[in-house]
């Protein structure tokens, strides 16, 4: 197993088990086609946008399939993975890039503008939009990865104490702080999630909280995918769509901050949710 390699080692044991029920898509997605996707990812970044083993790829997106890509890409190539919060403005982005030095940056159309106004302000190396009509000058991620062409094997050199992500602190006590987070700590941090919570390959929880977030990353989706259980990915926060999701795909494990559960317990659907 690669270090940090999770979607790799749990798509080696349980390949047609489903690891993402992606809700705006509907897609159901099977491990071996996340460590496909993961893998593509991984060989674009190397080959399709040059970017060598330590280099910083910041991703400013909401929740989606693209993020995850992006997540175990980075558990197999060596490129550090820089979350960026999507609720910073351009300026606060701008001390980050500069702090952690981008090679490239990944962006969702819905971020454009403070993508344009960032790159006034900070250079993030190479622009790839992963949507189309940004009016961004960016290179177009299916089109990169149409270059690279199919193909998941990636010649990883990996080590444990290697950075995996940046995950940058909310700043507080004054300007951001990017917290290094090495291999060996998502896979402890996973394996010691499911010892803990005793999860198993039948369990299924959504993430409904921000990807960028340790608390979207490490609870539950690496612990999950760790066990061989299903993740149910929201796009953002809607307590009507959690308590369906919550009823129809059978979930059995939920995170969430008290301001959650205070929406949750307030959406007319709680009372009559099936928890069964």
């Amino acid at each position: 197993m690669i270090c940090g390699d999770i979607i790799g080692e749990r798509a080696r044991l349980s390949p047609q088990r489903t690891a993402v029920v992606d809700l705006a898509t509907t897609n159901r997605v099977t491990y071996a086609e996340m460590n496909h996707r993961a893998g593509l990812c991984a060989r674009t970044w190397l080959y399709g946008l040059g970017l060598k083993v330590g280099d910083r790829v910041g991703i400013l997106s909401g929740n989606r399939l693209e993020f995850l890509d992006a997540f175990f890409a980075a558990g197999k190539s060596g490129v550090i993975l820089v979350p960026l919060s999507t609720r910073l403005t351009a300026p606060e982005l701008a001390v980050i890039a500069r702090d952690c030095k981008l090679s490239a940056l990944i962006f969702a159309d819905e971020h454009a503008d403070t993508v344009r106004e960032l790159i006034g302000l900070a250079d993030v190396g190479r622009l790839v939009a992963l949507d189309t009509g940004s009016g961004i000058d960016a290179s177009s991620w299916t089109e990169v990865q149409a270059l690279v062409g199919e193909g998941d094997w990636v010649p990883s050199v990996c080590r444990p104490e290697d950075p995996y992500c940046l995950l940058y602190t909310s700043g507080t006590t004054g300007k951001p702080k990017g917290v290094v987070t090495p291999h060996r700590m998502v896979n402890w941090n996973a394996y010691n999630t499911v010892a803990c919570w005793q999860l198993t390959e039948d369990d299924v929880s959504p993430i409904f909280t921000p990807l960028y977030h340790a608390g979207g990353l490490g609870a539950f989706l690496t612990p999950i995918l760790l066990a061989g259980g299903t993740i149910v990915l929201h796009r953002d926060f809607d307590p009507s769509e959690v308590w369906r999701v919550i009823e129809e795909e059978r979930c059995t494990v939920v995170l969430g901050v008290p301001t959650i559960w205070k929406m949750l317990a307030n959406a007319p659907e709680f009372k009559s949710a099936d928890l069964s």
